[in-house]
Parts: C-alpha cells; structure tokens; sequence
C-alpha cells in the first residue's frame, strides 16, 4: 500500500511541474562569432568609400567600427590589386611559349 502511495505522489508531482523546455537546435548550434552584418551593404561605393577613408584620418572609436572600417577598406584594397595586376599583365605579358 505504501509504494502505491509513492506512486501516485511521484505522478502528481510530475503532472504539475511545467514540461521541460527543450532548446531549439539553431539557438544551440549558435556560435556567436560577432558576424552579424552593421555598416552598409557592399553595392553602396559611396558609403564605404567614406568609411574606407575614415580609416586614414579618423580613429576608430569602437571595435565594430574599426571592423566596418577595414572590411570597406578590403573592398578597394581588392578591387585595386586586382585591377593592378591585369594591368601588369596586359602591358608587359609573359614572353614565354607555355604561356
């Protein structure tokens, strides 16, 4: 008779506790890397030639914002080293036959 008592108390007392929430697998999986996106989009020249130049006259005043500064800085610094090197290439091109 005891052990039903227990029973049925150890029933009771699970029906009334909330069930456990369970984590989704995205919130899990999250890593928080500090990728999230803040200054402006890649296609917008103007506003990234800005913050490109803001990187040479004016500190930086926070992390994100040395962060935005170097990723439009990376935007030309790319764009002109490769157009560079076409260049390069297409004034003085390889002399050699495996070319």
């Amino acid at each position: 008779h005891l052990c039903l008592v227990a029973m049925l108390v150890t029933l009771a007392s699970r029906s009334l506790r909330p069930p456990a929430r369970r984590a989704l697998p995205q919130l899990v999986a999250r890593r928080c890397l500090g990728d999230t996106v803040r200054g402006p989009p890649l296609t917008d020249v103007a506003a990234n030639l800005k913050l490109a130049g803001d990187f040479f006259t004016k500190g930086a005043r926070s992390y994100p914002e040395f962060k935005q500064q170097c990723v439009s800085l990376r935007l030309f610094a790319f764009t002109g080293v490769t157009m560079g090197c076409a260049f390069c290439l297409f004034w003085d091109p390889p002399k050699s036959s495996y070319w």
